[in-house]
C-alpha cells in the first residue's frame, strides 16, 4: 500500500521534494513517516515491494475480558469490607472473589490492574473512609437516643446549646479567576493582577454561644464576645466561669420540666473542686490532703 502511494505521488507530481513526498504519503496511507520512509528506502534499494506493516492487532488482557457485570459484583464485594467495617486488603478481596464459582479467577497482579481500571486507588486513609467507633461510644449513641425519644414522649421540651466563633479574616474560598494570566510576569506586562490575596493572619473574632429549641432561639440566650487570642480555635477563649454565669442566666429563661442537650467540652463539665493529677505539685497535693483532715509527712513522695 505504501509502494503504491509511493508511485502514484511521483506520478502526479515527479519534481516533489523527498520530505513533502513523505508527508503526502503518511497522510494519505495513514500510516507513521517512519515507517514510511523506512519501506520506500527498502524498495528503492532492493527493488521489491514487501508487504505494507499493518496495526497490530491488540490482543485482549485478562482484565479486558472482565465484562461489566462482573465488575459491579466485585465492587460490590469490596464495600461489602466497608460496611461490616473491615478493613478491604488486597488477599482478603482476592480470596472473597475466589470463593465466588460465578467470577472470574484472577491472579493478584491481574487483580491489581483490574482495581485499577475500576477507579480503585491505593492511598492514605482520610475522614471520608469508613467509621469505625469504639463500643463505648456506641453504647453512649444508643443510650442518647434512647433518652430523647423518651422525652419526645413524655412532651417535654428539648433545647440544644453549643458555641461557634466568626473570625475577622474568614472568606469565600472560591472566587472568579482570570485563567488567561500565565505568571506574575504576564499579569505585570498586561497591568492585571494572579488573583485576590487571602487576608494576612486570621486575626481576631466573635465566640457565638446560643440556646434553641424546635420553637427556635431563646430570646435573651445570644452570648457574643470578641476573641482577646489569634487563635484558630474558640475553645481557646471559652472557659468554665464565663459558661456557668451565661447558663445560670439561660435557665430563668427557659420552660419547666425542659431537658438541656450539650456536647461534652470542657468548659461544660468544670468540677466544683479539682482532684489532685500526676500534674500537681507535691505541696499543692499534701495541702489538699491536710484539707481534707488527711495525715501527711514530708517523706511522702507522688506516684508515678
Amino acid at each position: 500500500m505504501i509502494i503504491n502511494f509511493y508511485k502514484d505521488t511521483l506520478i502526479a507530481d515527479p519534481d516533489i521534494m523527498y520530505d513533502n513526498l513523505l508527508t503526502r504519503v503518511s497522510t494519505a496511507s495513514g500510516i507513521g513517516i517512519g515507517t514510511v520512509k523506512k519501506t520506500i528506502s527498502e524498495y528503492k534499494r532492493t527493488g521489491q515491494i514487501l508487504s505494507s506493516p499493518m496495526n497490530k492487532k491488540k490482543r485482549p488482557t485478562v482484565v479486558d475480558k472482565v465484562d461489566d457485570f462482573d465488575k459491579n459484583a466485585i465492587r460490590q464485594k469490596i464495600h461489602a469490607f466497608w460496611f461490616r467495617r473491615e478493613i478491604p486488603t488486597l488477599s482478603k478481596m482476592i480470596q472473597t472473589v475466589k470463593d465466588d464459582p460465578d467470577l472470574p479467577n484472577l491472579s493478584r497482579s491481574s487483580f491489581q490492574r483490574l482495581l485499577k481500571s475500576m477507579q480503585f486507588e491505593y492511598t492514605k486513609r482520610d475522614r471520608n473512609s469508613a467509621l469505625t467507633e469504639r463500643e463505648d461510644l456506641v453504647n453512649w449513641r444508643r443510650h442518647y437516643i434512647s433518652e430523647i425519644r423518651r422525652y419526645r414522649q413524655e412532651g417535654r421540651t428539648i433545647y440544644f446549646l453549643d458555641e461557634t466563633w466568626i473570625n475577622a479574616g474568614d472568606c469565600s474560598s472560591r472566587v472568579w479567576v482570570d485563567q488567561t494570566i500565565k505568571s506574575h510576569r504576564d499579569a505585570f506586562h498586561r497591568g492585571l493582577t494572579t488573583d485576590s490575596r487571602n487576608p494576612t493572619g486570621k486575626g481576631k473574632g466573635l465566640i457565638v454561644v446560643h440556646i434553641g429549641s424546635a420553637e427556635g432561639f431563646i430570646a435573651g440566650g445570644l452570648l457574643c464576645f470578641e476573641s482577646k487570642k489569634n487563635t484558630s480555635d474558640y475553645h481557646d477563649e471559652m472557659n468554665g466561669k464565663t459558661f456557668l454565669e451565661w447558663f445560670c442566666g439561660v435557665l430563668p429563661l427557659l420552660k419547666d420540666n425542659s431537658v438541656i442537650v450539650m456536647d461534652n467540652a470542657p468548659y461544660h463539665s468544670v468540677k466544683t473542686e479539682q482532684s489532685p493529677t500526676t500534674s500537681w505539685k507535691k505541696a499543692d497535693i499534701i495541702q489538699w490532703l491536710e484539707s481534707k483532715g488527711a495525715e501527711t509527712t514530708p517523706e511522702m513522695i507522688k506516684f508515678d
